[in-house]
């Protein structure tokens, strides 16, 4: 049983590393928070919510993290999954834990303990991986750019984005240098033979390295390689970047960079065009958030669940909206042949491997072109396996076997598999007769609602393209045999004859794990989704990151792409936010009309006179209601009657009740007014600690800047709160500056102090903004 989470305050008492019968959690405890730990820490609100901890979500809000390091932005991570491990599984020794073939989706059929299946459809799909990374730690890491032509439908700006931004997400990911790790005779014979029968096949256009998110070398000395890429490791190593930051296990509301895990949001609420409240189930339990206006949420949970949140939360009339629609993804053929090895000159002994990347168009009955690409991979592979990638993409730990796997190959055949991805292309009408798109199904729900319906279908078009992409294989095939013998892997039994429409390996629309389209990016907000930025055109702080932004998806796997508009969105979040709260207008507390929103709390009280607010009696804090403050720009004017006079300004305290105002000094910080400053403890004057400016018994103030009490002049205070920085400024004067130790609330309210009977300090003029 987990252990219950105690809350005091703002105080957590942390959680051990939990113990099962065979492992300890340590990863788990160290790269994620529960819900309380991340929301409840009285910390500043967050700035961005991630929706999906997967390969788009965890790139996503690392990127936000990082580029939002200058302005201290908060980001929250929610994924309805688990951890299941760091990296990609093919990094790892084998763990069994390979995904699920596709199945029709039903409810009465659980997958297995990480997949699931959450929507209906007409189509198989392998479904969702609920776990920290997601697809990410299964992906095959094909990384094509999408070409010019598959971007004719998309807008300049981002086609223009797209094409200067690849390399650098290339180079991220493991695509540059490109072949680094595969290498070797038969990888240079394949590819100098298949560019040159390329001419021989008319719809084939290019023969090209294959671009694999795989780096095999150090990116610089003294480095690791990447290996396989997933975006799992970078969300980590962004966590306990944060974490160790911090350095300690009272200080979470200084955090900036929180993953909480088996949370599946159900509901985003919608006030006046943002998203201002969060719902999700928690572990089985039910939990919500109130989120600022400038709170940036990213729906990043993958196409299908995204969309069905969107269709959830994001409109009032799921049947008018163009959400949903656009529906895409790719037809796929998988063809294995073999070709006798003595067709090939001067090929080593030893198992090698090989990977291409072919690509092909075709003219379509409508008249329009038609794009598609071939992964192509072969290997000198043990005279029974069928399977050329078996020993591609694994991590091989056993030099034995690895020596025996090397030289246990078949001796007389080469076996390729090519696989074919053609596109589908989109409707971006409203209309749902006889097409793709993603509704909500009114006949059945789940634990988190109505369920999405997937309609998957292609036109007479795409079964052109199908077939002429699949004869393109053939034909490959076969010049590429030349005279030699050519084998087909037709129903799991090698054959001298080509397969036939009847008997090819075409996968399930929904098994290439490639939807996308449904939230399509534009500048036109009657015909598109989303802007040029993933940003909801209607929803001013939603945002989408993954495949689901594309408006035509072409033939390229869309991870290369999704993750490079991914890093857009990222930094177009971060600038939004800067941007908001650096225009934030002042919020007056004060203007010398009404005491309306404050509330006395001890004895005395503050008595509103000509346009100012005078404290009387004491002691006692009048703190303002209505809202808490995190990080803020305060200007408080204000003026002591005599020598004798003692005040302060609070900030960052916790709620009072009418009796008590000590938790303001315990839980808050105060700037002190007396310029006597008067240290009673040690019954003497002058301490820098105590006198005005100075944040009271933490930081001293440099110098008395304030007016004369003689002279009738009013003071003014600049107080400026960025996380653990504070800075006084008294009537244009740096006077005090602290980095705080303390560590006490990260948010809290304001106060005004009435210190003594006999003392009186009048205040006006007082305004506040965030920063």
């Amino acid at each position: 049983m987990v252990a219950e989470l105690v809350t005091t305050g703002c105080s957590l008492v942390k959680q051990n590393v939990q113990d099962t019968a065979f492992t300890h959690d340590a990863i788990g405890r160290y790269i994620c928070n529960t819900w309380e730990e991340a929301v409840d820490n009285c910390g500043a609100p967050f700035d961005a919510i991630v929706i999906g901890a997967g390969m788009f979500g965890a790139y996503c809000a690392e990127k936000i993290y990082r580029f939002g390091e200058n302005d201290s932005l908060r980001v929250l991570v929610l994924d309805a999954g688990a951890v299941l491990v760091t990296e990609h599984i093919q990094n790892l020794a084998r763990l069994g834990l390979d995904a699920p073939a596709a199945i029709r989706p039903d409810p009465k059929k659980p997958r297995n303990e990480v997949w699931g299946l959450p929507w209906e459809s007409n189509e198989a799909f392998p479904g969702l991986a609920y776990c920290i990374g997601g697809r990410s730690l299964y992906w095959g890491g094909w990384s094509p750019r999408l070409t010019t032509d598959d971007l004719d439908q998309w807008p300049q700006q981002i086609r223009d984005f797209l094409l200067n931004q690849y390399e650098r997400t290339e180079k991220e990911i493991g695509v540059l240098p490109s072949t680094d790790f595969i290498t070797g005779t038969l990888f240079e014979t394949l590819k100098s033979e298949l560019q040159s029968v390329q001419s021989e096949v008319g719809t084939v256009t290019e023969v090209v390295e294959a671009p694999l998110a795989v780096q095999g070398n150090s990116p610089g000395s003294g480095l690791f390689s990447f290996d396989k890429y997933s975006s799992t490791p970078i969300l980590i190593d962004a966590i306990r970047d944060d974490a160790l930051r911090i350095n300690s296990f009272t200080t979470e509301k200084y955090r900036r960079l929180f993953l909480v895990p088996k949370a599946h949001v159900t509901k985003l609420m919608v006030d006046q065009g943002s998203i201002r409240r969060i719902e999700a189930i928690v572990d089985g339990t039910k939990k919500s958030m109130d989120i600022p206006s400038s709170c940036a949420v990213v729906l990043a949970a993958s196409t299908i669940e995204s969309t069905r949140l969107a269709l959830n939360s994001l409109t009032t009339s799921p049947d008018d909206t163009l959400i949903g629609h656009n529906l895409m993804a790719h037809l796929r053929t998988d063809i294995t042949i073999r070709i006798r090895k003595s067709r090939f000159q001067n090929l080593s002994g030893q198992l090698e491997p090989a990977a291409l990347l072919i690509r092909g168009k075709a003219q379509l009955p409508s008249g329009t072109i038609g794009q598609f690409h071939i992964q192509f991979t072969a290997a000198q592979i043990p005279r029974n396996e069928q399977n050329p990638e078996k020993n591609m993409f694994r991590m091989i730990p056993d030099i034995d076997l690895l020596d025996q796997t090397l030289q246990n190959n078949d001796p007389d055949w080469i076996v390729m598999t090519f696989r074919g991805i053609g596109e589908m292309v989109g409707d971006r009408s409203k209309d749902k007769l006889q097409k793709r798109f993603i509704d909500l199904d009114r006949s059945a729900s789940d634990e988190y609602g109505r369920r999405a319906w997937v309609n998957m279908m292609i036109s007479p078009d795409e079964g052109r393209l199908w077939d002429v992409m699949d004869q393109t294989i053939l034909d490959l095939g076969k010049k590429l045999a030349r005279q030699s013998q050519i084998h087909y892997l037709v129903n799991g039994q090698w054959q001298s004859t080509p397969p036939t429409r009847t008997n090819i390996k075409r996968d399930p629309l929904g098994s290439t794990h490639h939807e996308a389209g449904t939230l399509w990016m534009g500048t036109d907000s009657n015909k598109s989704v989303t802007n040029l930025d993933g940003r909801f055109h209607d929803i001013f702080n939603a945002y989408v990151a993954g495949p689901a932004l594309f408006p035509k998806i072409g033939s390229a796997n869309p991870s290369l792409t999704s993750l490079t508009l991914a890093r857009r969105t990222a930094s177009a979040i971060v600038d939004a936010v800067r941007t908001a709260k650096t225009n934030q207008p002042y919020l007056t507390l004060f203007d010398g009309t009404t005491m309306d929103g404050w509330q006395m709390s001890g004895s005395g009280r503050f008595n509103l006179v000509n346009g100012t607010m005078i404290s009387e009696g004491g002691p006692g804090i009048l703190w303002y209601t209505p809202q808490m403050f995190d990080d803020f720009f305060l200007k408080v004017e204000w003026k002591a009657s005599a020598e004798t006079d003692n005040s302060g300004v609070y900030f960052r305290i916790p709620a009072l009740n009418s009796m008590d105002w000590t938790p303001a000094d315990r839980e808050g910080y105060e700037v002190q007014i007396d310029d006597r400053g008067i240290n009673s403890e040690e019954n003497r004057m002058g301490d820098p600690l105590r006198q005005t400016g100075a944040i009271y018994k933490l930081a001293p103030s440099q110098k008395i800047a304030s007016h004369p009490v003689t002279s009738g002049q009013w003071n003014t205070f600049e107080i400026k709160v960025k996380r653990d920085l504070f800075q006084v400024v008294l009537n244009g004067e740096l006077v005090t500056e602290y980095r705080d130790v303390v560590q006490r609330s990260a948010r809290g309210f304001i106060g005004l102090q009435n210190h003594h009977p006999g003392s009186s300090v009048a205040f006006r003029n007082i305004v506040i903004k965030r920063i």
